[in-house]
């Protein structure tokens, strides 16, 4: 069985998964471009994907791990949660309520080794050109930041475009809380500093794709999630905190006069190749990692991308549940929107009164993010993780006459291009109408009784038929088991 050289961060969830039987492990040497992400590609479109670790990277010396986040129901494993999606988002909130500091301890595995002066960092950690179409090879880091004015640290997933002689081009978005730190340091013109974490241990990732308050620090939600506290250390040529356990972090500023570059393009979220833009320049002033590096890769639009963001869904559901608790039964965002621009909502509407409530609550619902686009409405007895199920009831409970509103135009991503071409007309917005999709069953239809027959809008029952009772132990562990 294959064995993880290291086992600190990434590396030690990797061992658990490959013990478990999780993990595809390639041995033949890949190429980190366009062939690793070919291969998260072709991993992506299996019904069960599993987490993958390149043994054999050329121009590398570490492995390199893939794809972990990519299954719902391991993603629930890996935290130790309910696999049941309320009981799941329960239980996320509660972590998210509770808060464990992080403590600062004096070393840690990812300063086993340290390189501060004649390295060159980009080519040791390994980088990916994911698409025929890149502007680059790509970091998919977590990138930790310091407010320059509170002090509050920042964690979160930003990609970063290689150059050369240690300088990358590092994606900041105004909107990210990186970015409301980077404005900060240019009111002040000071240098920002950055640290690049690879592998991390996965509550940490979570953690870092986690839509949290602005100021509120990711590594207390980690340690909720782990059930202690995140061991972190101090940078060796930066004033910042990184996780102890990480397997390698690149150390660096982006530096007055903040010079840029242009980046991407790059695959994003919703499948599609960001507009390129420019953006700051990152130099790397230092390289530390632990004594056998493992490092880590993901490539937007797959199924990891999304299911890494797990957590969207737990916000969005209490952000819907808090407008109106008894009438709002569950919510979530999809997955063919990366899990932000089109929301469900599961909704009760068993009195007469409820009947036009649906509207208000999906109103305010779009207040979660200036990313949400679209909702549909549906009733309780929809599946709301069932795309089949939304088609169904959009199909069989919705005139689109009398239950579709268009909402003026409203800010949205950038990435979605049917909004961020705008951003190539000089003075346009990016700006794109909001929608609301009324699935539910209007309540004057639910009162029309038949005599003799069931209520309009139930579906046809059935018998209940247990197959361990018809087919034979060999054919229901096939079939069914």
């Amino acid at each position: 069985m294959t064995q993880i050289q290291t086992a600190v961060g990434i590396g030690a969830t990797f061992q658990r998964m490959i013990d478990e039987g999780e993990v595809a492990v390639i041995e033949r040497e890949v190429d980190s471009v366009h062939e690793v992400a070919g291969i998260f590609m072709k991993l992506d479109g299996l019904q069960y994907t599993p987490a993958v670790l390149f043994q054999n990277v050329k121009g590398y010396t570490m492995p390199v791990g893939g794809t972990l986040f990519s299954e719902r129901s391991r993603v629930k494993r890996l935290l130790g949660m309910p696999e049941e999606d309320i009981a799941f988002k329960r239980a996320f909130l509660a972590a998210m309520e509770k808060r464990v500091d992080p403590v600062v301890v004096s070393d840690g595995p990812c300063q086993e080794v340290v390189h501060t002066e004649g390295f060159d960092a980009l080519g040791f950690v390994p980088s990916i050109q994911a698409s025929l179409d890149d502007g680059g090879k790509y970091f998919q880091a977590a990138v930790v930041s310091k407010d320059p004015e509170t002090g509050a640290r920042n964690m979160g997933v930003y990609r970063n475009m290689i150059l050369d002689h240690n300088r990358t081009v590092i994606n900041i978005r105004p909107e990210a809380h990186i970015g409301m730190h980077f404005r900060k340091a240019k009111e002040r013109n000071a240098p920002f500093p950055v640290a690049l974490v690879f592998g991390m241990d996965a509550e940490n990732y979570l953690a870092s794709v986690t839509k949290l308050p602005f100021g509120r620090d990711e590594f207390t939600l980690a340690g909720a999630l782990k059930g202690e506290p995140v061991e972190l250390v101090q940078c060796k040529t930066v004033d910042l905190e990184v996780p102890a356990s990480a397997n390698i972090v690149i150390e660096g500023v982006v530096e007055p006069p903040y010079d840029e570059e242009r980046e991407g393009p790059w695959p994003e979220f919703l499948k599609y190749l960001s507009i390129p833009q420019r953006k700051p320049i990152f130099r790397i002033t230092g390289v530390t990692h632990c004594a056998q590096p493992m490092s880590y890769n993901i490539v937007p639009g797959t199924k990891e991308n999304y299911n890494i963001r797990i957590s969207n869904d737990v916000a969005f559901y209490q952000y819907v549940k808090s407008i109106e608790p008894t009438f709002v039964v569950d919510a979530a965002l999809t997955r063919g929107s990366a899990h932000w621009h089109h929301g469900i909502l599961q909704l009760k509407k068993d009195t007469p009164d409820r009947e036009g409530q649906q509207i208000q609550v999906a109103l305010a619902a779009f207040g979660f993010s200036v990313y949400l686009e679209s909702l549909t409405l549906v009733d309780e007895d929809v599946d709301i993780y069932d795309m089949d199920a939304i088609d169904w009831a959009v199909t069989t409970r919705c005139n689109p006459k009398e239950q579709v509103h268009i909402l003026p135009e409203a800010k949205t991503h950038r990435n979605n291009p049917i909004a961020g071409v705008r951003s190539l007309i000089p003075g346009d917005s990016v700006v794109k109408a909001k929608m609301i999709t009324d699935a539910t069953i209007p309540w004057k239809y639910k009162t029309i009784k038949q005599e003799g027959v069931p209520p309009l809008f139930m579906r046809a029952r059935f018998q209940e038929t247990p197959l361990e009772e018809y087919l034979s132990p060999e054919d229901f562990k096939r079939w069914v088991d």
